[in-house]
C-alpha cells in the first residue's frame, strides 16, 4: 500500500519514539511510506529521506510547550492549509491508499477531509486526545463559549471524517463512544502505544556509580511537565517521604510547570529531588534502567482518560509504575491488567505514599512487578503489534 502518515510533531526518523517506530515498521513491513509533519527547530525545511523514507517537513509557527495557547489555535488554523500544501507540492503524484494521523490537532479531520477526496484513500485515526473535554476541565475556556463550540465541531468531524480508530485503551473507547454513539460504525478498538526495545549497554552497577545514585531508592519522572501531569503531586511525595533518607527523587523533564515546582520545592525545604532538565535519550535510558520506581503524575481535574506514554518506557526496561491519577482515566485498571504498578487517586498523598513505600520494602514485589511490565510490553508494545493491530482493523 501507498500509505501517508500525517503527524503534529515528530522526530527525526533515525531516533526511536512512540510513532516514530510505527512508522518505520510499515515500512519495514514492504509499505510505500511517505510522511509529511511541521518542522521542528533545528530541522530542514521540504523533502528528504529519513531511515530510508520519504519525510516532508514544511515551516510553520511554533507549535511547542513554551508557545501560548492563542499562538499555538492560531498556528493550528494554519495548519489546515499547510498540510495539504505540502502534500501536493511533493506527492500530488502518488496515489494513496490509506492516511494515517494522530488527533492533534483537532483541525486534523479538516486536512484529512481534504486529502482523502483528492486521493480517494480510507483514513486512519490514532484518537488518544481530546481537546475540548480538557480545556473546559483545566479552565481554559467555558463550554458554553464559541472557541468550545469550535472545538466540539471540529472533534465530531474529525471522527467522522476517518474510516477507523485506534485508541490506547477501552477507557478512550468507552469515552469517544459516549459523545459520539455513531462512532461504533468507524470500527473502533484499542491500539496501544508502541515502541521499539531499548538496548542498554551498560551494566547495572556501571550506572549507578556514573550518577552517583549509590544504594539509594530512586523514584523517577520523566516527560513533560505541565498543568496536565500537576507534578506538583510529586512535591508533595517527596515532601511527604524525607525521613527516608535512601530514598530520592529524580525530576527530568521540561513543560510550564518546572519553575512552579522547582520554586515549591525550594520554599518546603524539600531536598531529596533532583532536578535534571534534559539528558541525552541514550543517556536518560541508561538513568531510567536502573531507577527502582517510575512515576506517573495526572491532573485530578483532568476529564478524560489519558494513558501516559511514557508506560512504554517504564514497561520496555522494567520499571514498575507508581501512578497518581485522575478520577476519570481507566489508567488504575490499565496498571492492573499489565500487573505492573500500583496507583491512587491524585490528591491522596496518603494512598500516594504508601503504595511507593510498598514497592520500597519489598524488592520482591519490585522484581515481579518488573518482569509483568516487560511481558506486557513485548506482547503488546512492540510495533509489530501495532502494525498488526491496524491491518486486521482496517478494511481496504
Amino acid at each position: 500500500m501507498n500509505i501517508l502518515f500525517l503527524y503534529i510533531s515528530l522526530p527525526h526518523l533515525s531516533q526511536n519514539g512512540v510513532f516514530v517506530d510505527l512508522i518505520k515498521e510499515f515500512d519495514k513491513q514492504g509499505h510505500n511510506v511517505k510522511v509529511v509533519t511541521p518542522a521542528r527547530k533545528g530541522d530542514s525545511v521540504g523533502l528528504s529521506k529519513e531511515a530510508g523514507i520519504d519525510v516532508i517537513r514544511f515551516k510553520t509557527d511554533q507549535l511547542t510547550n513554551n508557545t501560548s495557547n492563542i499562538q499555538k489555535g492560531i498556528a493550528y488554523i494554519k495548519l489546515i492549509y499547510q498540510f495539504p500544501k505540502a502534500v501536493f507540492d511533493f506527492f500530488r503524484k502518488v496515489k494513496f491508499d490509506l492516511i494515517i494521523a494522530i488527533s492533534i490537532p483537532t483541525e486534523m479531520g479538516l486536512i484529512i477531509k481534504r486529502l482523502k477526496k483528492y486521493y480517494n484513500a480510507k483514513a486512519y485515526l490514532m484518537l488518544c486526545e481530546y481537546i475540548w473535554q480538557d480545556s473546559v476541565s483545566l479552565g481554559f475556556f467555558k463550554e458554553k463559549s464559541i472557541i468550545c463550540r469550535y472545538y466540539k465541531w471540529l472533534e465530531a468531524f474529525m471522527i467522522r471524517t476517518v474510516d477507523f480508530i485506534g485508541s490506547p485503551s477501552q477507557g478512550n473507547i468507552n469515552f469517544t463512544l459516549h459523545y459520539y454513539p455513531w462512532a461504533v460504525e468507524k470500527n473502533i478498538h484499542i491500539l496501544h502505544y508502541s515502541k521499539f526495545p531499548v538496548q542498554i549497554k551498560l551494566a547495572y552497577n556501571t550506572i549507578r556509580q556514573k550518577y552517583n545514585l549509590n544504594n539509594n531508592f530512586v523514584a523517577i519522572y520523566g516527560g513533560n511537565m505541565s498543568i496536565a501531569q500537576k507534578a506538583e503531586n510529586i512535591i508533595n511525595l517527596a515532601e511527604a517521604c524525607q525521613e527516608y533518607k535512601d530514598i530520592i527523587f529524580l525530576l527530568l523533564g521540561r513543560g510550564q510547570e518546572v519553575d512552579f515546582c522547582k520554586n515549591e520545592a525550594k520554599i518546603r525545604g524539600v531536598t531529596n529531588i533532583i532536578f535534571i532538565d534534559f539528558l541525552p535519550r541514550e543517556e536518560y535510558y541508561e538513568l531510567l534502567s536502573v531507577c527502582d520506581v517510575g512515576l506517573i503524575s495526572l491532573n485530578e481535574k483532568l476529564a478524560i482518560p489519558n494513558i501516559p506514554s511514557k508506560t512504554l518506557d517504564y514497561f520496555n526496561l522494567g520499571v514498575p509504575v507508581v501512578a497518581s491519577i485522575d478520577r476519570v482515566t481507566d489508567y488504575g485498571q490499565y496498571l492492573e491488567q499489565a500487573e505492573a504498578g500500583l496507583w491512587s487517586y491524585a490528591g491522596d498523598i496518603t494512598s500516594f505514599k504508601e503504595n511507593l513505600l510498598k514497592l520500597y520494602n519489598s524488592p520482591e514485589l519490585r522484581k515481579r512487578m518488573s518482569e509483568k511490565g516487560m511481558e506486557f510490553y513485548n506482547k503488546y508494545m512492540i510495533p509489530a503489534y501495532g502494525y498488526q493491530t491496524i491491518i486486521e482493523h482496517i478494511s481496504l
